[in-house]
């Protein structure tokens, strides 16, 4: 990616490439935030078992968050519509950049919230139901980096660089592994953990990245599904 200390060209124009997406999704982020946040304190009104709204209490709220995070980026990844739909867009880049975490379909956070609903019709507080929610989403910028190593007090149970390039590898053995937002207890728990190794190529096996933006979205259409 870098020659003499400087980024080449090539990784310049990916780099842009995934940047791209990044208006079309702030702008059907809001829409659908306000959407959602409206549906959200809807369903809090009819909870059934209501949790009083405490800062201490916030533990239960994230807990729940990470657990329908890793659900639901597992059903992106093995429910072939959702992956079309718009889960490959984020993996389809061969490079591992910063860039690479904003490189989102504007359907994501359309339509994940509905993983989290469950919680606040139980009577989990809605704002904290979405705060936390919007939190495991932002966690995942910072793992997209070949610059931080390894980091052996976090990575066994911990979302983290070394664990999160696992999850984009293209070998086999890594496909759908390292699935969680911010714990990797999800991971131990289902039996999708692997831990990390040097030496990975990145972006979706067998198929070549795409170099034009709409591409990002359509090319998945035109794969066989996922085995």
């Amino acid at each position: 990616m870098r020659a003499t200390g400087r980024l080449t060209g090539r990784a310049r124009r990916e780099m842009r490439l995934s940047l791209s997406l990044v208006p079309p999704n702030v702008v059907v982020t809001l829409f659908a935030g306000g959407a959602w946040a409206g549906i959200f304190f809807a369903a809090e009104s009819r909870a059934r078992w209501p949790m009083p709204f405490s800062i201490t209490a916030a533990v239960v709220p994230f807990v729940v968050a990470d657990f329908s995070y890793y659900w639901e980026h597992r059903c992106a990844h093995r429910v072939g519509w959702l992956w079309r739909l718009y889960h490959a867009t984020h993996h389809s880049s061969p490079d591992y950049t910063v860039a690479t975490a904003y490189r989102v379909s504007f359907l994501n956070q359309a339509l994940s919230p509905a993983f989290y609903l469950p919680w606040v019709l139980l009577g989990v507080p809605a704002i904290l139901v979405l705060a936390f929610q919007l939190a495991c989403f932002h966690y995942q910028a910072w793992l997209h980096t070949e610059k931080i190593g390894r980091l052996p007090l976090l990575d066994a149970w911990l979302n983290t660089p070394a664990n999160h390039r696992i999850h984009h590898s293209t070998a086999a053995r890594h496909q759908d592994r390292n699935m969680g937002a911010v714990l990797m207890i999800w991971d131990r728990l289902f039996g999708t953990y692997a831990a990390p190794e040097p030496g990975l190529s990145y972006g979706i096996a067998g198929r070549d990245p795409p170099t034009r933006w709409w591409d990002i979205y359509l090319q998945p259409w035109s794969a066989p599904p996922r085995p």
